[in-house]
């Protein structure tokens, strides 16, 4: 299974050149729980859906996208901060990997 992945990602990368270059099954498993929690499915959802019986094996992957930080601090911030503008201009993702979140 492992040599047939791969092959298609060798044929997939000339479209897609960030892919990299060893591709594995656990990693397209490990992609889509990723992909599952940050869009909201919840972990222990996740954890069934892989087949854990332990919902600490699901926790590997329990990687929260910037919009779920957001919303944590957002959901606990004070009532005269909500209508701040950002110090900063241009990629949340720039900021996140300057801030130490990504």
């Amino acid at each position: 299974m492992e040599r047939f992945i791969q092959q298609y990602a060798d044929k997939a990368r000339e479209c897609c050149p960030d892919l990299p270059l060893r591709v594995y099954p656990h990693m397209l498993r490990r992609t889509r729980a990723t992909n599952l929690y940050q869009n909201g499915v919840e972990l222990a959802l996740v954890s069934r859906i892989l087949g854990y019986a332990f919902l600490d094996t699901t926790r590997v992957y329990a990687k929260p996208s910037l919009a779920m930080m957001r919303e944590a601090m957002d959901s606990v911030e004070a009532p005269q901060t909500r209508d701040e503008i950002p110090l900063w201009v241009g990629s949340e993702e720039k900021m996140a990997k300057l801030c130490g979140l990504r």
